[in-house]
């Protein structure tokens, strides 16, 4: 009998499984967030990855990120890929040249943090004006947010 002692199993798949199983615990954060208006719904922190997922050139990772920033639009009732195209214009055009311009790491988390939220908030804004819809509100639970995100996205960068 023939015995395989010396043979290990290969797991190929495991960042994959990790990243899937990252998505079912989003969702959950995410619901929870909606009901727990002190916990952030993480807008930076997806802008921080989406950011880095475009820049590395890494599909898999992009496609899980913008599987999450989908997931936050439609809980908070945004525009359908409304997060995917503003991230996608600042990583591409904006954060190039403010990479380049500043080289402290903390400064540039917390632009990255203020560009997340107000900026989307600005940018939203101006969709909805376009459109002659209701713009969305601001209140002080973005500063609480900016604040917890921009101590998690310091540790991050």
């Amino acid at each position: 009998m023939q015995t395989f002692s010396s043979m290990q199993r290969s797991i190929s798949y495991q960042n994959i499984i990790n990243q899937l199983l990252l998505v079912v615990l989003f969702v959950f954060y995410i619901s929870l967030s909606s009901i727990y208006l002190l916990l952030p719904p993480l807008l930076a922190i997806l802008f921080y990855t989406y950011h880095s997922a475009l820049s590395k050139h890494d599909l898999f990772g992009l496609i899980i990120v913008s599987i999450m920033l989908l997931i936050f639009e439609a809980e908070k009732g945004f525009w359908f890929g409304s997060t995917i195209l503003f991230f996608t214009f600042l990583s591409l055009y904006l954060l190039p040249k403010l990479e380049h311009v500043i080289q402290c790491r903390v400064c540039l988390g917390a632009i990255m943090t203020v560009l997340a939220y107000l900026g989307y908030w600005i940018f939203m804004n101006i969709v909805n004006g376009v459109f002659l819809l209701i713009p969305p509100q601001i209140d002080w639970h973005i500063l609480l947010y900016m604040a917890i995100e921009f101590i998690v996205l310091t540790t991050l960068v």
